[in-house]
């Protein structure tokens, strides 16, 4: 069974403008037409987060207009490079849930899938307001019998590379509240540009590479200058009663090697 598409750093940017030598909004119409051709049978797609490189509106419309050639139905949460307030004007002020951020429920097929806004403005490292983790333990505790994916832009668990530097702020506080339920079966995030998974205390978590660029995971102490390269990627989430299965589908193939601030 598939269940969801989900696809995050799109860094859309004004028309004529480019992110980092790439073409952001054709990436997405690439992943679009991946979705459409070879996952329309998804019950959704979700956007994890950095829709927009700068947080503007004409790159959130811009988004729009990529998205009406989606086939399957679509949910977003925001991450650290989007505008809460301006993605709301162009999108609507009901993608903001009672938290006032861009969080949502969706149930399928009797599983719960939780989108959580983890961007914080002005800064790259994200959290989780206290009302967001009430709500999130009110959304765990009212699905106490049925298997939860919980879908946010910033990575919480410590991956030990540079990213960590803006990781998920709150995430101690973060998994106490997931381990409040005993079905969690996946916690995806993007934010850091690489595909990574993990067992953290006792909760599993998956990151994405996105539509952007991929950075080389500078593990070891030489690992500078980070290099930005790579394929487009999305996850693709296939969900049934026996097991929560993450695929990772390379929508585009690796692009010439970039450098950074390029």
């Amino acid at each position: 069974m598939r269940n969801k598409a989900v696809l995050s750093d799109l860094h859309l940017v004004k028309e004529g403008v480019l992110s980092h030598g790439l073409d952001t909004t054709e990436r997405l119409r690439a992943g679009v037409a991946a979705i459409n051709a070879r996952h329309a049978d998804a019950d959704f797609c979700v956007l994890a987060g950095d829709l927009a490189d700068l947080g503007d509106a004409e790159a959130y419309e811009r988004l729009k207009d990529c998205l009406a050639d989606l086939s399957v139905p679509l949910h977003i949460t925001i991450g650290n490079h989007d505008n809460r307030d301006t993605f709301l004007e162009v999108f609507g002020a009901e993608y903001a849930a009672d938290t006032g951020c861009v969080d949502k429920v969706i149930d399928a097929k009797g599983q719960r899938v939780i989108l959580l806004d983890s961007a914080v403005t002005g800064q790259h490292g994200g959290r989780l307001e206290p009302v967001q983790l009430n709500w999130l333990s009110t959304r765990l505790a009212e699905a106490h019998d049925v298997p939860v994916t919980v879908i946010l832009h910033h990575h919480a668990n410590p991956l030990r590379t540079k990213v960590d530097r803006i990781i998920l702020e709150n995430g101690p506080e973060f998994v106490a509240v997931l381990k409040t339920h005993d079905q969690i079966r996946q916690v995806i995030a993007g934010h850091v540009h690489y595909t990574s998974t993990a067992m953290w205390q006792g909760v599993p978590f998956t990151t994405l590479a996105g539509g952007h660029y991929n950075v080389t995971i500078p593990l070891g102490p030489d690992a500078d200058p980070v290099r930005l390269d790579g394929p487009a990627q999305m996850a693709v989430v296939l969900s049934d009663d026996q097991q929560t299965l993450v695929h990772f589908d390379n929508y585009l193939d690796a692009s010439v090697v970039l450098q950074a601030g390029a």
